[in-house]
């Protein structure tokens, strides 16, 4: 099946392109060319992508380990833009890690690109709103079940990288799992050494840079590790992401860490105005959409609208190895967003299917 859209403006990720008619055949871009008389409201980008997402429409991957809850996922974060994302299971005991594998594995509906292990292997002094009682010890073991189970799943973890012993950690690094540090105590000697290029959530649940002691913060500002941020301006004030932008560059990418109320499990997050919080009041995931993410960044953290879509879109693809997503170039999966000009969504398509109105 082929079929045409023709805009004024396309923002492909890397450049702008004016008049632009993008020809779709089997959910791909077959080629793209000049054309008169597109739609001439707002712009066309990327669809954009999530790689810590929660839950949604109610139900917490977290306490449901199934393909409705993947499934509601989708449903309600593709209506701010979200085309791809990395199903997340906060820090869980075994047997939720492993319906959450098998859940991911069977999925066959829109959107997962893969399975976000926040957990088990953390610092419980930066567990922030995970449940003590289900941070765990990285044995070989462990880490070697983790591995075989998660075969043929793309699979990104967030590991505290102190916790374990350099052969364990060599074992996980050396696997298919790509690995992220964060809930981590981590010494700013000891992140640098642990040659792991990716970082959790920005300031939080981490060692913070002080005047002796770098932390992890520190590490993440002095390497080019991919690093994920929460732009609410609740996770991290807003002068924050300007300083992080400058320092990082093109290395900081956006993340949601969106929650959903779901009291049916473990995890309870209440929400407390535009704030998740748990039971003890900690703040717990978030109320964010990627389309406000990128709002933020533009309105409150001075950074380019360009630059706000590329942290959602090229970059991301980048961290998370996507190649056929992140930009609208010929032979990509046609997933695309119209912003109008002050960035809001107004029609998403997946694979050349137009999904909202």
């Amino acid at each position: 099946m082929t079929s045409k859209l023709i805009f004024k403006k396309v923002f492909t990720g890397h450049t702008w392109l004016e008049n632009q008619a993008i020809s779709v055949q089997d959910g791909r871009i077959k080629s793209m060319q000049p054309e008169q008389g597109g739609t001439a409201d707002g712009f066309l980008v990327p669809g954009f992508i999530d790689l810590q997402v929660y839950g949604g429409g109610g139900i917490l991957f977290s306490n449901h380990q199934t393909e409705a809850a993947i499934q509601a996922t989708f449903d309600e974060h593709v209506k701010t833009g979200t085309v791809a994302f990395q199903i997340t299971l906060n820090c869980s005991p075994k047997n939720s890690m492993w319906a959450a594998i098998d859940a991911c594995k069977s999925y066959a509906g829109k959107g997962l690109v893969g399975l976000h292990l926040e957990g088990p292997f953390f610092n419980p002094v930066k567990r922030g709103a995970h449940h003590e009682a289900f941070v765990q010890e990285p044995t070989a073991d462990f880490v070697n079940e983790i591995i075989a189970r998660t075969h043929g799943l793309p699979t990104y973890m967030t590991i505290a990288p102190e916790m374990f012993a350099p052969e364990v950690l060599t074992l996980l690094k050396n696997s298919h799992i790509m690995c992220s540090m964060g809930h981590s105590d981590a010494t700013y000697a000891e992140a640098q050494n642990t040659g792991i290029t990716r970082i959790t959530h920005l300031f939080n649940a981490m060692s913070q840079w002080q005047s002796r002691s770098l932390g992890l913060v520190g590490a993440s500002f002095r390497s080019d590790a991919w690093t994920s941020i929460i732009a609410d301006g609740l996770h991290c004030d807003f002068e924050s992401l300007r300083l992080a932008k400058q320092l990082k560059g093109e290395k900081l990418f956006l993340i949601t860490d969106a929650v959903t109320h779901d009291e049916s499990g473990p995890y309870v997050f209440a929400k407390n105005g535009a704030r998740f919080t748990n039971e003890a009041g900690v703040l717990s995931g978030s109320a964010l959409s990627m389309d406000e993410a990128i709002r933020n960044c533009v309105n409150h953290a001075g950074i380019s609208p360009e630059e706000a879509i590329r942290m959602a879109t090229v970059y991301p693809a980048e961290v998370a190895n996507l190649a056929d997503l992140g930009s609208i170039e010929t032979g990509k999966r046609a997933c695309f967003v119209h912003l109008s000009d002050d960035l809001q969504v107004k029609q998403v398509w997946y694979d050349g299917e137009a999904l909202i109105n």
